[in-house]
């Protein structure tokens, strides 16, 4: 009995290295390329790297009280002809992608940002107890842009947290405004 309770605790700690491993520790401001994006981590200590590609990367920070998330990634779309079809095409993209969880408060408009025509939204999301017993809101924010130098991408640029708050704290729209500002894009295979 005592050889299997060593090799069940020997086993579970060898899984939390192992998924320890996977998500690094990053220093503030570190540089990450995509296809046509450069991408930089949050400013402040305590976030890892989920995931880095040449399609998207990821960044999280987690705490007690809370887990956010940052990330860019591109998408292929479809080319169309005026920015109206565009942008309602972004919006139908992004209710689709939101409609899996309880809407608290959602906004969508229209704007231009880092030289592209833009949809910028935010949300305040119910969690369903079952999935995060722990938090009680999903807030996101963030823009999903026509790139600006490559026709038929898209690039989405997102933060959000789940925590027990409805929305963000100050500090938090800082930070994921400083966020998106960072992102710069570029051709293709320029960088």
């Amino acid at each position: 009995m005592k050889h299997l309770i060593v090799l069940i605790l020997v086993l579970s700690l060898s899984a939390s290295a192992v998924s320890a491993q996977k998500q690094q520790s990053i220093s503030p401001k570190s540089v990450y390329d995509q296809d046509g994006i450069t991408v930089l981590s949050p400013n402040q200590p305590g976030w890892v790297l989920v995931q880095a590609s040449k399609s998207e990367t990821v960044f999280e920070k987690r705490a007690t009280d809370e887990v956010l998330s940052a990330h860019v990634k591109t998408l292929t779309h479809k080319i169309f002809d005026n920015r109206k079809e565009l942008l309602a095409s972004l919006e139908t993209l992004k209710k689709e992608e939101l409609s899996r969880h309880k809407m608290v408060s959602v906004h969508f408009n229209n704007v231009r940002f880092k030289g592209s025509e833009c949809l910028q939204y935010d949300g305040i999301f119910r969690v369903d107890a079952g999935s995060t017993p722990d938090f009680g809101y999903f807030n996101v924010t963030g823009y999903l842009c026509a790139h600006p130098k490559t026709n038929g991408l898209v690039v989405q640029m997102e933060f959000s947290s789940e925590s027990n708050a409805r929305g963000f704290s100050e500090n938090l729209i800082s930070v994921s405004e400083e966020f998106f500002e960072k992102v710069a894009l570029s051709r293709i295979g320029s960088q």
